[in-house]
């Protein structure tokens, strides 16, 4: 006779734990560098000093910088003259040529009256550039001196500091021209411009 069996046994767990992951170990902060100083703690290497320029080279820079600086103002006087000289034929041409009436109202009288105010300030810039410029920098050069016809003796005395530092004196020279050389070339541009548009605002004057 069989014995009936009981129910199976349950399945025994696998109690076989599963790899842990590796731990990573933590990473140290890095050492803050000191300042001034380098990441592996020596001293950082001192900068070069710059060689001291000779005094010869030194005045042969200074003596070539105010040249330019003089000669740049040659070309702006050279360039207003030419500019003044083409606005002021311009408008003998067109006065002097057959031509129909002038507008008498409206906008294009508007827009002519405006043009003609323009030509006139770029007219007068011009001849603002090409006038000698003697009192920027007056009292940092020699102008007031030279204008008074001083004698040999004031001169003298007056060139007894600066000669001490002949190099020094033209430096100070370029400089007192560059403030004159940009006055120049402001009012060069800001003439330019006003009689460009001075001549659009005519042309658009006789097309209105």
């Amino acid at each position: 006779m069989t014995t009936p069996r009981g129910p199976a046994p349950d399945p025994v767990p696998d109690r076989t734990e599963a790899p842990a992951p590796d731990r990573v170990a933590p990473v140290p902060a890095p050492a803050p560098v000191p300042a001034g100083g380098r990441a592996d703690g020596r001293a950082p290497n001192p900068a070069p000093n710059p060689a001291p320029v000779p005094s010869e080279e030194l005045r042969f820079m200074a003596e070539r910088l105010l040249a330019t600086v003089r000669e740049d103002i040659g070309r702006a006087d050279t360039k207003a003259a030419i500019l003044l000289s083409g606005a002021l034929a311009f408008l003998a041409v067109v006065f002097s040529g057959d031509r129909g009436p002038l507008p008498t109202a409206g906008p294009a009288l508007a827009l002519l009256l405006v043009a003609g105010v323009l030509w006139t300030a770029g007219v007068l810039m011009l001849v603002s550039v090409v006038l000698p410029r003697t009192r920027i920098g007056a009292d940092r050069t020699l102008l007031r001196e030279l204008t008074a016809g001083p004698s040999e003796t004031a001169l003298r005395e007056r060139l007894s500091a600066p000669g001490a530092d002949a190099t020094g004196w033209l430096l100070e020279q370029a400089s007192v021209h560059g403030l004159v050389l940009a006055a120049k070339y402001r009012w060069l541009r800001l003439g330019v411009c006003a009689l460009a548009l001075g001549a659009l605002l005519a042309l658009f004057s006789e097309l209105w």
